[in-house]
């Protein structure tokens, strides 16, 4: 799935607890990749490519409050495949050891959503729901993977058992992002933006949630200068990487390539391990600017990677590498069909709509070429 569907599943204080924002997330996990280095296929199975800490006494004893904030560090470059894997790993030696409690079945549900096992998390999330009802943040995610799976009935429920449980910006907010991928975009945005301004967010994390959402929502109806009026007002300094991406795309769609060239290259070049959907994006912009190839090759040593893994995980990101940056019709249209397989959100949708109609095009075109030289034959010939 693209990663501007999706704002990265998010923390606020709700009610004393901690509640996932993930609905409003629509799921943009981000994909990070390997390292610097280009990617690397050893010729020997025997040979050793990495090496992982075994657990210690310590990790033995973490408990759920600090694995729980051991993920929120997963959002930010650089930081998620090193973060998920480690705490799936603590989830389930505590899930063997003992009986889970709802929290545990939530944060393995987050851990699932992040890999794209949509239905394990779905069921990790319908036995902490069992033991927790009241547990906002587990109807949340349930809300969001719904949704991702292009399930608008089961999104919608969801939303609608947080009656009771929510306030209503809380409650609107779920409900206008089910109803914003069915077609009534225009009026959630209206409807959102309205809201925001009347019931002003509680704290920063929300209001950035929400800017975030709203930003997305102006974006696809093509209001860029909206778009980044929203993100303005986001801490653009400390961001998470769904944050950078939608950012990224918001000035890339009003042509401020060099402006996304060096925030971002700025941003990869202090981490060790490179975040595709900010590396994708850099890639684009440095093609656009045609100074470099860096980050275009970079990117291309991931998606040699990716293809040899055929990697569905990464689908969203092939499909937008083959439009935007290395064009080929056939591929692009390729992964498109393999992300719409997972991830089923409207942005999911325009890329594979505008992968088929790169393919079209170019069917158009060489058929096209094909009639030209026909008829300059047949004229010679004549």
């Amino acid at each position: 799935m693209q990663v501007t569907t999706g704002r990265l599943t998010q923390m606020i204080k709700y009610r004393h607890s901690m509640v996932n924002m993930g609905m409003f997330a629509s799921l943009c996990l981000l994909f990070i990749g390997n390292s610097l280095a280009a990617p690397y296929t050893p010729k020997d199975n025997n040979e050793v490519v990495a090496t992982w800490k075994v657990f210690n006494d310590t990790d033995q004893q973490m408990s759920l409050d600090d694995i729980s904030d051991f993920i929120e560090q997963g959002q930010y470059p650089g930081e998620a495949d090193y973060r998920y894997g480690r705490a799936k790993a603590w989830l389930q030696t505590k899930m063997a050891n003992a009986s889970p409690n709802a929290q545990t079945y939530y944060l393995y549900a987050r851990v699932l959503q992040h890999q794209h096992q949509f239905d394990r998390a779905l069921k990790a999330l319908d036995r902490a729901i069992e033991l927790k009802p009241t547990a906002v943040n587990s109807w949340l995610l349930k809300a969001n993977i719904h949704l991702v799976q292009g399930d608008i009935v089961a999104a919608r429920q969801a939303c609608l058992t947080l009656i009771g449980k929510a306030d209503i910006l809380l409650i609107s907010t779920c409900a206008l992002e089910v109803a914003s991928q069915n077609g009534k975009l225009a009026e959630s945005y209206q409807e959102l933006a309205r809201l925001y301004r009347l019931y002003q967010p509680a704290n920063e994390p929300e209001k950035t949630w929400l800017v975030q959402i709203l930003a997305d929502m102006a974006l696809k109806q093509d209001l860029a200068e909206a778009a980044l009026g929203y993100l303005d007002q986001a801490n653009m300094d400390n961001a998470p990487v769904s944050l950078l991406a939608l950012w990224s795309d918001v000035q890339l769609s009003l042509n401020q390539h060099q402006v996304v060239y060096d925030k971002l290259s700025n941003v990869i070049e202090q981490h060790p391990v490179q975040d595709d959907a900010l590396l994708l994006r850099l890639a684009i912009a440095e093609k656009y600017l045609g100074n470099t190839v860096k980050w275009q090759w970079a990117f291309a040593q991931r998606v040699k990677l990716r293809e040899q893994r055929h990697d569905s995980l990464h689908a969203s990101d092939l499909a937008q590498y083959y439009l935007k940056v290395d064009v080929q019709p056939k591929k692009a249209l390729y992964w498109a069909k393999i992300n719409w397989q997972v991830a089923r959100q409207t942005n999911d949708r325009m890329l594979l709509e505008q992968a088929k109609a790169l393919f079209s095009q170019a069917k158009n075109d060489k058929k096209s070429v094909q009639a030209s030289g026909n008829l300059t034959v047949e004229n010679l010939a004549g």
